[in-house]
């Protein structure tokens, strides 16, 4: 099973990107639901995040509040290591049981959507990696638009996160949206023709069935 890395700056259309590539029938495993799960109240990363912060990050019927953690570790580069540490181990075991899920199904490409794939060192498991960028005006004017931001605020969001240029020294593949939909669509659509590249390979080798196989031919040499 080919296992994609898929990330993105915030506002350069990732999430656009990776919805494009499901309509066309690659399953897409996104990081960022999995990280609203894990973070509910009484599961293990809620806990942590209570210990890392405290109740004042808590909405009043005890959930996280999303908005209020967000607006701490945007400005505070120590609150969102805390962040991470408290999340990384829980998003990563749901992660690695969803990729399970898709391996016995017979997937042969599955992509993984995570903002944090550079980051968090995660890209090495993947090939190929891709990455939605786009020019920090365009940037700037989306994410403005999108959540209502300053030019200011919406700044403070962007410098938070490793630059992108960081990211697409470390990129397989590079999608430039700084276009319209129908641009970022055809962009999907080459893409998607790339990864069912030699696709035969992991239905043969790198599947339950390839691995039955391999397994029977060898018990086959006793």
């Amino acid at each position: 099973m080919k296992i994609v890395g898929l990330s993105g700056g915030i506002a350069t259309g990732k999430s656009t990107f990776a919805a494009e590539l499901r309509t066309l029938g690659f399953p897409v495993i996104d990081s960022d639901d999995i990280a609203k799960l894990v973070v509910k109240k009484g599961r293990w990363a809620h806990r942590r995040i209570v210990k890392a912060f405290g109740s004042g990050v808590l909405t009043p019927d005890g959930e996280v509040d999303r908005e209020k953690l967000g607006d701490i570790i945007f400005r505070d580069p120590h609150a969102r290591r805390a962040l991470n540490s408290a999340t990384h181990l829980p998003i990563l075991g749901y992660l690695l049981a969803d990729l399970l899920s898709n391996f016995l199904r017979f997937k042969t490409v599955v992509i993984v959507d995570m903002p944090l794939l550079f980051e968090t060192g995660f890209y090495h498991f993947t090939s190929p990696r891709l990455l939605v960028a786009a020019g920090e005006d365009m940037q700037r004017r989306r994410l403005m638009a999108r959540d209502g931001l300053s030019e200011e605020a919406a700044d403070v969001r962007i410098s938070s996160q490793m630059p992108l240029s960081a990211k697409r020294r470390l990129a397989d593949i590079v999608v430039e949206n700084d276009g319209d939909m129908e641009e970022l669509r055809q962009s999907a659509r080459t893409v998607g023709g790339l990864l069912q590249r030699h696709r035969w390979l992991h239905i043969w080798f790198f599947s339950p069935l390839g691995l039955g196989l391999v397994a029977a031919a060898l018990f086959s040499l006793r």
